[in-house]
């Protein structure tokens, strides 16, 4: 056994020489058995052995036995041990965890945190392949993706697993050889936990009536699917950087990525989600379908996601954003801010102020109409005595309008921006001229036919928003 596990060690490129190997020992059958091998494989592999074990406070006097076991074991081989003691039952209770999720956490914190500080490089767990089987199986009737049918990796960054070449009897049968004592978790034999229902009754079932190496092939089913993981996640960079634009807080994709192969389009929107949420905890299949069928529907339909997600159908795009309360705050603040347009009192006299963080110039000048001022996209042309109310620049708000036809007629402020394709999530941002209600310009897109300089112009007021943009040069 040990040849083979070194075998599948160096397949995996799993330590390199100098390194220092920190190995999770719990005191039972599967830890024991890799702490022997790893120590004896220490010399022609080039590598130290560390120990760590974390008591739980589950299991009363047994728990303090394993710990006392596992450090008379390193003491015996001389094998530098760590213990640590963990709440879990306390942890389980404020995280709302199981205990069983609760003590992995635990672990994995625990694990991380003294490879830190014994500054080992890689932490060794001794998952074998009957931990694979029950684990496909787990997740394959919870429902998963690829990546869960192969969650128990071989290598993933500094954690290895030596053991995943053999399998749970294999292992009995060479501590039985060498005369070496383990442990028995008391809880391994009850079907309390969900894991322990599919090792007692549906694992063995496979083996002695479907096929003896049902564990074995299921393993290397999962190392096969680890691969075929392993290149979908490398096209899912390239369609990434073909298809998706990072804003703050959103991503933005660009509908062709819907032409891609319906498996590859999953992938893409799975990363985008792990990217928003941080995560991939609670993101189901189902939750990626109802994006993909976005690309099916009209402007302007949403899907709400978990950990506060949004996705968006748009012109063209998909924008999934992740909804912060302190963004909502900063959009109803900026909704409701607004910054009076000062009319000079002299002619050609300027006047500057900002608004949203743009420079805004504003000049009376005499009509020379019919010889129209030049006009661009950041700077219009008014005429001073049709102001009503006062012109304000602002954010829209519910009953604006625009004048569209120089007899009056009137279009709702939302039904334009539909119109023109302007993004729903951009809408709220989009600067406006408005005297009350009216819209005398869109900021960026088009002006309404209000305050028009004409024939009777006498004093226009010229306005330039965002000096230095390239329209206005």
């Amino acid at each position: 056994m040990r040849e083979k596990v070194r075998a599948f060690m160096e397949q995996y490129h799993m330590v390199t020489a100098g390194e220092r190997v920190l190995l999770g020992l719990s005191g039972g059958a599967d830890s024991v058995c890799l702490f022997h091998l790893l120590r004896e494989l220490q010399e022609p592999l080039g590598f130290s052995l560390l120990a760590v074990h974390v008591n739980h406070n589950l299991r009363g006097a047994e728990a303090g036995r394993d710990a006392a076991f596992a450090e008379n074991l390193c003491r015996e081989y001389d094998v530098p041990f760590y213990l640590y003691s963990c709440p879990v039952e306390k942890i389980a209770k404020e995280k709302h965890l199981s205990t069983e999720e609760a003590g992995r956490a635990a672990r994995q914190e625990v694990f991380a945190a003294c490879a830190k500080e014994q500054r080992a490089v890689k932490i060794a767990l001794a998952h074998h392949q009957d931990d694979v089987a029950e684990t496909m199986l787990h997740h394959l009737a919870r429902g998963t993706s690829l990546a869960g049918l192969a969650s128990l990796r071989p290598v993933r960054g500094n954690v290895i697993r030596p053991l995943l070449c053999v399998g749970r009897k294999e292992i009995r049968q060479e501590l039985e050889s060498r005369k070496c004592s383990w442990c028995e978790d008391s809880t391994n034999a009850e079907d309390a936990y969900t894991r322990n229902g599919i090792r007692h009754h549906v694992l063995p079932y496979l083996t002695e009536e479907v096929n003896p190496r049902a564990a074995a092939h299921m393993a290397q089913t999962s190392l096969d699917l680890l691969e075929t993981e392993e290149y979908l996640e490398q096209q899912t960079d390239q369609l990434m950087e073909r298809y998706a634009s990072a804003e703050k807080n959103a991503v933005v994709l660009r509908d062709a990525v819907s032409s891609e192969a319906p498996l590859l389009q999953r992938y893409v929107i799975r990363r985008v989600l792990e990217q928003l949420a941080g995560k991939r905890k609670d993101l189901t299949r189902e939750h990626l379908e109802s994006v993909r069928e976005l690309f099916e529907k009209q402007v302007g339909k949403s899907v709400c996601l978990p950990y506060g997600i949004t996705a968006v159908r748009g012109y063209e795009t998909l924008r999934l954003e992740k909804q912060g309360v302190h963004l909502k705050e900063e959009r109803k603040r900026k909704s409701g801010e607004e910054v009076p347009i000062p009319v000079p009192a002299g002619w050609e006299e300027e006047k500057s102020l900002a608004f949203a963080e743009n420079p805004v110039t504003i000049v009376k000048k005499t009509s020379v109409f019919p010889e129209r001022i030049e006009e661009k996209k950041y700077t219009k042309c008014f005429d001073c005595d049709k102001i009503k109310d006062g012109l304000v620049l602002r954010t829209r708000r519910s009953g604006d309008y625009l004048r569209v036809t120089a007899k009056g007629g009137k279009k709702k402020l939302k039904d334009y921006m539909i119109d023109a394709k302007i993004p729903k999530e951009e809408r709220d941002s989009i600067l406006l001229l408005a005297d009350g209600p009216e819209i005398w310009w869109v900021v960026g897109y088009r002006r309404g036919e209000s305050g028009r300089v004409g024939e009777d112009t006498k004093a226009v007021l010229q306005i330039q928003i965002g000096v230095g943009k390239e329209e206005n040069r």
